[in-house]
């Protein structure tokens, strides 16, 4: 019973365009940033000969936990083995998608895109497939989605809204002045 609720689609989900894939030489990267990063300290030291092969296994579990996917409205995200975390960035929000490849990254290469939205802070994707094809298609889909008709014709029934109420106070206003 949980696989088919795991299986459905979500609200969240549905109009999937594109799924957003990951290069598996992120567990790479991950497990050695992480290695770096427990040889700043004499306690890391010491733990790393635990780190080394039960961290390989902790990211190589984190990327399988990796999904996403673009939707005609958002881009859906969901990450986390042990502490999971699902974010969805609404595209009329975004302001900004940016790729950056620096020497390290490029090392192993990957490379790392960053979602800039009104008012939240950035957020980040390491090792994206295709990162300059997903960044384009995302940025076409929100400008499709920010200049769509459907936008324009609320605002015209706003308009329109606002025409008639005018016409109803001057009525109002003409009666009340015969009084």
């Amino acid at each position: 019973m949980s696989q088919d609720l795991q299986t459905q689609t979500s609200y969240a989900d549905s109009n999937q365009i594109m799924a957003v894939e990951f290069d598996s030489k992120i567990i790479i990267y991950w497990w050695m940033a992480a290695n770096l990063g427990l040889l700043a300290s004499v306690v890391g030291i010491l733990l790393m000969p635990i780190w080394i092969p039960f961290g390989w296994l902790v990211h190589k579990k984190q990327y399988e936990h990796m999904s996403g996917a673009l939707t005609d409205r958002s881009i859906n995200m969901r990450m986390g083995w042990m502490f999971k975390k699902q974010q969805n960035i609404a595209l009329d929000k975004l302001t900004d998608v940016s790729i950056h490849e620096g020497p390290i990254l490029s090392a192993f290469g990957v490379v790392r895109m960053q979602f800039e939205t009104a008012g939240a802070a950035p957020f980040i994707l390491t090792g994206v497939r295709n990162a300059n094809q997903f960044r384009d298609l995302v940025l076409r889909q929100r400008d499709s989605l920010v200049a769509s008709p459907t936008a324009k014709s609320s605002q015209d029934d706003s308009n329109d809204i606002l025409v008639e109420i005018r016409d109803i106070l001057s009525k109002i206003e003409s009666s009340l002045s015969k009084e």
